[in-house]
């Protein structure tokens, strides 16, 4: 355990400056959006008839999450190929603990930013959808506590769908990852053929894997916005993500070229 926290605090430090941007980014959006009424709009045309086209409008909370989401498979790879790129990798394979233990590092200190992040995001978005009425009637919790309100629902929707999103997509990277330096030519061709593949194996068996884990039921959600989540496809998309992992892990300790 503390070769493994010496390392986690390692990759941490490596990327402390990378991390901190994406955080003040992340929370400058948010705050900027909770002010303003006004969404972000990335492209505007105007028509003849003097009307406009609005290409991409989102709420400025939204476009937060959007660079959240898109940034954790780039920090990730980065983690990855930083050692490689500054030619310390050999010292990486030096190290007296098993290559699990030093990419679970890597992927541990890419979460801790995803879990801060994603509470950031989360928090924003709950915040803007009250303010916009999205969820109406929100109250506080009642006084004895016992009732969930809206606002609580719609952050708890969020939040889930963001873990499994996190789970997946470092799953996903990290075998492209793994399969990418166990091989010595054309390592970006494979490593873009793997993201494909998996990505499209994932989409072709979602129906039915999601179906397959429809006995795990529902969760629901209270008034005033009453709805339900089927667990089978988050609880699928987690085990797809944690498949592709094992997949990276287990090849990159075997089979990684120095």
């Amino acid at each position: 355990m503390k070769p493994f926290f010496a390392l986690y605090v390692k990759e941490l430090k490596a990327n402390r400056t990378l991390f901190l941007f994406l955080f003040l980014l992340i929370v400058g959006i948010n705050i900027y959006g909770l002010i303003q009424v006004e969404n972000f709009t990335f492209l505007e045309i105007e028509k003849e008839t003097g009307g406009h086209i609005q290409i991409l409008s989102i709420p400025w909370p939204g476009l937060a999450a959007l660079i959240f989401v898109f940034s954790l498979p780039f920090l990730l790879a980065h983690a990855f190929n930083t050692e490689w790129k500054s030619d310390t990798h050999y010292q990486m394979f030096a190290l007296p603990v098993s290559q699990y233990t030093v990419i679970l590092t890597k992927i541990a200190a890419v979460a801790s930013k995803g879990i801060v992040g994603g509470v950031i995001v989360t928090i924003g978005l709950s915040l803007w959808a009250a303010r916009k009425a999205a969820l109406p009637n929100i109250k506080i919790l009642s006084v004895g506590g016992t009732e969930v309100t809206a606002f609580f629902d719609f952050a708890l929707v969020v939040g889930l769908a963001l873990v499994t999103y996190m789970v997946f997509i470092f799953g996903v990277v990290t075998g492209m990852e793994g399969v990418k330096f166990a091989v010595k030519r054309y390592r970006g061709l494979v490593a873009v053929a793997f993201f494909i593949l998996s990505t499209f194996l994932f989409g072709r068996l979602f129906q039915q894997g999601a179906s397959t884990l429809d006995f795990l039921g529902q969760i629901s959600m209270s008034p005033p916005a009453e709805f339900a989540i089927d667990l089978g496809g988050f609880v699928y998309t987690i085990l797809m993500g944690v498949i592709f992992m094992i997949i990276g892990l287990v090849v990159y300790e075997k089979r990684a070229e120095i």
